[in-house]
């Protein structure tokens, strides 16, 4: 049956006003739980945003609006990160690869009626690359100058809907990364009229206008019906913040909402058991592994981290610590990645083995190591305290004893990146290239002190082609040297999830981890 229509926009936003004034707990009963919110979507989630500016968001909280609001010169196709026209409708290479220009989309508007053309795209990129822009460093933390910041070298105009690229240097996941939210255009006529304060007055050419921040309990969007794509078939979007596990789920089941995002394991079987209700989980682009620091002794010896990789029951802890919502991990980035290797077998559970190599790592009576952890939950694991007993548990039975050292995560994150530890957890959770996780992962970020001038050398061939074939045989090989060496072990990829009422139809979650909203309808 179709959704009725009995609200109109301005009642909805009222009746929603009203409902979230009970976000976070206590008793949220009462009419406005059955109330018919109309044609309009409620999706709930655990943190808000902290800015709404595409060039300086960074945070969980922020990433799904960003697709709503905003647009890149391209945009993602399939769950391998192929791209396709969006504000750019084709755009050209240069013979060496470092010069690219698109040729962009006419006729499109911002949300505040200002004209979509070249200059707004160099402003747009300007204002992150050019520390004497006007309106340079608005924010506490780019993400796109992790991405590319240090490969573009200059964006000019050529006429009014053309645009040049010139890189530093040919960079295989230019093309990847203009498609991330990070690189999305915005309003040059609002950005200098709210200056600093734009991060809470968005405008964009997406397929949803920003409508209304309310800090810490929802973000309302109202549909773009001058959108240059496809119209979205609901009038408003709403993302609100309900910080409680149990009372999102509460909220879904009696159509206060009509999405939640992320589900936790302890919700699983009540989720998949309720016939009104549609529960998807994609593989997650994330990788949580055991870091082992290779720059002193005793991880030092290949041999010793070896046989604590034989030593550990991968798969059951897996099983255990995320409860069917994560995928056993072999390399050092998921599957789902182009590039995987997947000649490699992995570590498997063998503790004879275990014990045989301690002997031969010159510890044949065993020995007793530090692993250290975080409290929290991050995106790659939930409990990883569990998992921490489990190590220990695993690696007591082939003669190493396991101290575990608990910190919060900054001091944990500190201690890691300086080198202080023998063994630890740490993960990574990124854009699902390949460059993200393994020459980012492993030579800057990995709290191993491991970075062989081979596969330095591997990984900045893999960046300087853009034959995918290419890509991907290098970085095959530089798999099998960290499979070979050993200086980390891979344990999961968490998968993302997401739960929604069977009322609605055309919401996806992405490989990335994000939600997209653009394409939903009441059934």
């Amino acid at each position: 049956m179709k959704r009725s229509k009995l609200l109109s926009l301005i009642l909805v936003i009222a009746m929603t006003a009203t409902v979230f004034a009970g976000c976070g707990g206590g008793d949220t009963g009462g009419e406005e739980q059955s109330a018919d919110t109309g044609n309009n979507l409620i999706i709930a989630r655990s943190t808000d945003a902290l800015t709404l500016d595409p060039g300086y968001a960074y945070s969980e909280g922020e990433i799904d609006l960003m697709y709503h609001m905003f647009d890149g010169l391209v945009k993602f196709k399939n769950a391998d990160l192929e791209v396709e026209p969006a504000l750019a409708e084709t755009w050209d290479t240069s013979e060496d690869g470092t010069e690219w220009v698109f040729h962009l989309r006419q006729g499109v508007k911002f949300h505040d009626g200002t004209d979509f053309n070249a200059d707004a795209v160099v402003f747009s990129f300007s204002r992150l690359i050019d520390e004497n822009h006007p309106f340079y460093g608005m924010g506490d933390y780019s993400y796109f100058d992790y991405l590319l910041g240090d490969a573009i070298k200059s964006v000019e105009t050529v006429d009014d809907y053309t645009v040049k690229f010139t890189l530093n240097d040919k960079f295989a996941p230019f093309l990847t990364y203009m498609g991330y939210y990070s690189e999305f255009i915005v309003s040059p006529t609002a950005v200098e009229k709210y200056g600093q304060e734009f991060f809470k007055n968005p405008v964009g050419t997406g397929p949803f206008k920003f409508s209304e921040w309310k800090k810490d309990e929802y973000v309302s969007m109202t549909a773009n019906k001058d959108y240059w794509g496809d119209v979205p078939q609901i009038d408003t979007l709403i993302w609100k913040v309900v910080p409680d596990d149990s009372t999102r789920l509460m909220e879904l089941e009696t159509g206060t909402v009509q999405a939640v995002k992320s589900i936790p394991p302890n919700q699983l079987e009540k989720v998949k058991s309720n016939d009104a209700l549609i529960f998807e989980q994609v593989a997650g682009a994330n990788i949580f592994y055991l870091a082992f620091n290779v720059t002193k002794e005793p991880f030092n010896n290949p041999l010793l981290r070896k046989a604590v990789s034989y030593a550990i029951d991968v798969p059951s802890l897996v099983a255990s610590s995320y409860e069917g919502l994560a995928t056993a991990a072999i390399n050092p980035m998921p599957p789902t990645v182009f590039g995987w290797n997947n000649s490699i077998e992995g570590y498997t559970y063998n503790p004879e083995k275990a014990k045989q190599l301690l002997a031969e790592a010159g510890y044949p009576n065993g020995i007793t190591v530090d692993l250290n952890t975080f409290t929290g939950a991050r995106p790659y694991i939930s409990r990883p305290l569990d998992a921490a007993e489990i190590i220990k548990a695993n690696c007591a039975e082939c003669g190493i004893t396991v101290n575990i050292v608990t910190l919060e995560w900054g001091d944990h994150k500190t201690t890691l990146d300086n080198l202080e530890h023998d063994m630890g957890f740490i993960g990574w959770y990124d854009i699902p290239y390949p460059a993200n996780f393994l020459s980012t992962m492993l030579l800057d970020g990995s709290n191993t002190g491991w970075a062989p001038q081979t596969v330095v050398d591997l990984t900045q061939k893999a960046l300087s082609t853009y034959d995918r074939d290419e890509q991907s045989a290098y970085y095959k090989e530089v798999q099998q040297l960290v499979f070979e060496d050993t200086p980390l072990l891979p344990i999961a990829h968490s998968d993302y999830t997401i739960a929604y009422s069977k009322d609605i139809e055309g919401l996806e979650l992405t490989v990335t981890g994000d939600i997209n909203a653009k394409n939903v309808k009441f059934k």
